[in-house]
């Protein structure tokens, strides 16, 4: 099968749970055996974009890919905002400019897909454009309630403008999430708890299809990092950089207290100068930015935990975690989306006493049941990428 997949930003690098999700499925695609484009958007002042060792590691995985910039200026940006009910801004910004729109319909004929696969709503009218003769069939996958984690990362940020950015970001989505979910011929939903809630909204036929833990694709590096305590996560997200801060500022010292001498890691990436310079003022942790591998910190750390209180979706940083076989602690919302039957693999506290006790628990008694995390991982595996392609309902809208 040939699949067209549309993605936020690059996936590769993987850096951050969203990215590192979709290009995990990526790889697992082409490891099932079916070819895959990729298209994306991304923002041509970035510090960060794939460098051409990047491009070629991701081209060995792809059969064809085309990537166009952000093309903003005054006067789109204006019919943006004038349209936001109709198109909501993010899905607004990835419309090509024409010249990109002519080149990216070339080599999607080229391409010849036989599935559209979006992933969030962001390239919603390309695949409306697509899909419009009613012969290629669209997938729809949901991350997030969107337009309330972007409610939620709004609430969660500090600067003013970041605040009214995200705010303006949700005008219109809750409609047009819906919109696509109810025209898509499959939705998979990463969280069953998400899916819960889309049902309730009179989404019809979604189902759940978890992340792929990156273990589930590769064997882990030997290499090893102690620490006694690690965190890992994006530190661009303010659900991170909130939840980071009060690890290492509120919980840590609480820790250190009755353990003098422990040692958190940030294993991050892109932080900005401010949320670098708080942590390096912060006796006992350890930072590590932009690393290329994240399993030699997860797997050299005596407990794993995620501090995050704000998000929607699931945490692909809990999947991660479960591969090892390290404690791990969480808050309630780290857990938001799993399956039941993986709940005891986790210890859960909330308040800064309570998660600094877990912590303090689990480095004096650090064992795991070995078997009952073995169980726990069998439920993130490949066989969920074919049973979900197997379930897409491709026949039906051939016109052969």
């Amino acid at each position: 099968m040939r699949i067209l997949v549309c993605a936020l930003d690059y996936p590769y690098p993987a850096r951050g749970g969203g990215r590192a999700d979709i290009w995990r499925r990526i790889e697992a695609f082409a490891r099932l055996g079916h070819e895959v484009m990729l298209v994306n958007n991304y923002d041509p002042t970035s510090p960060r974009l794939p460098d051409e060792e990047d491009l070629a590691t991701m081209d060995v995985t792809l059969a064809s890919r085309f990537s166009f910039p952000h093309a903003d200026s005054l006067a789109r940006a204006a019919g943006h905002m004038i349209n936001l009910w109709r198109v909501p801004l993010h899905v607004a910004q990835r419309t090509p400019r024409a010249a990109d729109q002519r080149r990216l319909d070339a080599a999607i004929g080229r391409f010849k897909p036989d599935l559209i696969w979006l992933d969030g709503p962001w390239f919603g009218e390309l695949a409306r454009r697509l899909s419009a003769d009613g012969t290629t069939p669209v997938v729809y996958r949901s991350h997030n309630v969107e337009h309330l984690y972007l409610r939620r990362q709004a609430s969660a940020a500090t600067r003013v403008k970041d605040q009214i950015t995200w705010r303006i970001a949700c005008i219109g989505l809750k409609r047009y999430e819906l919109a696509m979910m109810t025209s898509a011929d499959a939705v998979f939903d990463i969280s069953l708890d998400d899916l819960a809630f889309w049902r309730g909204l009179g989404v019809r036929g979604a189902q759940w299809l978890p992340p792929l833990p990156e273990l589930a694709l590769r064997t882990p590096s030997s290499e090893r990092v102690e620490t006694d305590i690690l965190f890992v996560g994006g530190l661009r997200t303010p659900n991170n950089v909130q939840g980071v801060r009060w690890l290492a500022s509120k919980v840590l010292p609480v820790v250190r207290r009755e353990r003098p001498g422990t040692t958190l890691g940030v294993v991050g990436s892109y932080p900005r100068d401010e949320l670098t310079a708080e942590l390096a003022a912060i006796e006992g942790v350890q930072t590590y930015y932009d690393v290329p591998d994240v399993t030699p910190y997860q797997f050299g750390a005596r407990v794993l935990t995620n501090p995050v209180a704000v998000g929607s979706g699931v945490q692909l940083k809990m999947l991660d975690m479960l591969m090892t076989d390290a404690p791990i602690v969480t808050t309630s919302q780290g857990v938001s989306g799993l399956p039941p039957a993986s709940l005891n693999q986790f210890d859960i506290a909330n308040s800064v006493e309570d998660f600094a006790a877990a912590i303090l628990r689990r480095l004096d008694d650090p064992a795991v049941d070995r078997d009952a995390r073995q169980s726990a991982r069998s439920l993130f595996d490949l066989h969920s990428i074919s049973h979900a392609l197997a379930t897409i309902p491709q026949a039906s809208r051939r016109t052969d």
